[in-house]
């Protein structure tokens, strides 16, 4: 390990091993045997010193000590196929709280292509988890909301369009969209179109109803029923 950390530089310095073993909140290193050969893992310093880890294999430190983890082992595809592998892994922390950790392996190999190590990098990804549960839940609201209007038939809406206003059934869809306050974006998702095309109906809505911004358009949809 060190040789190969010491044959190739870059430009800074830093030899490709340096730059990768300050990846990530957690980094492990191990053989073809799963045992641990370097590691960085602060998550279990306290209880588990690094002097004491080094040779043990690694799923007794990660896993369940019995061997490699069937379903959230990144590390055994790795030796069976020599390819990156990536897992996440979910669980409740001792605090209670809920935790998402994301683990990459790669393999390393010598100077002939031969495997030798296997180096597994740990990032905790909770917020990213969280955000797009977020974004998720945003989304699911969304399409409740398209729903509950699409059961609505245009014939028994209180407003109906006017000769003057001719509104297409697309157009009156967007504009109840759009008067509940649903930017660009939102309308193409809901209505599976694309952005270009909503903002094409949103100006065939600003002509008909003679209309220059969404703000008009929206007061125009209140008061004739359409929301």
């Amino acid at each position: 390990m060190a040789d190969q950390e010491n044959r190739i530089s870059d430009d800074a310095g830093l030899s490709p091993w340096q730059l990768i073993s300050n990846l990530g909140d957690s980094m492990a290193v191990m053989d073809l045997n799963y045992r641990l050969v370097w590691l960085r893992e602060p998550l279990m310093d306290k209880g588990h010193p690094k002097r004491d880890c080094i040779g043990l294999p690694c799923y007794a430190l990660f896993g369940d000590g019995k061997g490699p983890c069937r379903h959230s082992c990144p590390v055994a595809p790795v030796i069976a196929h020599r390819k990156p592998r990536v897992v996440e892994r979910h669980f409740i922390d001792p605090e209670g709280e809920e935790r998402w950790r994301e683990a990459r392996a790669f393999p390393i190999v010598d100077s002939k292509g031969k495997l030798v190590y296997v180096a597994r990098i740990s990032f905790d990804i909770t917020q990213r988890k969280q955000t797009e549960a977020k974004q998720q839940r945003k989304q699911d609201e969304l399409e409740r909301t398209l729903a509950d209007l699409n059961r609505v038939q245009l014939s028994q809406l209180p407003f109906q369009p006017s000769r003057e206003s001719a509104l297409t059934s697309r157009e009156l869809e967007v504009l109840r969209l759009l008067a509940q306050g649903h930017h660009n974006p939102e309308l193409a998702s809901l209505l599976g179109i694309s952005v270009n095309t909503v903002k094409r109906h949103i100006g065939n809505i600003f002509n008909k109803l003679d209309v220059n911004d969404r703000i008009r358009a929206a007061v125009w949809a209140a008061r004739n029923g359409l929301v």
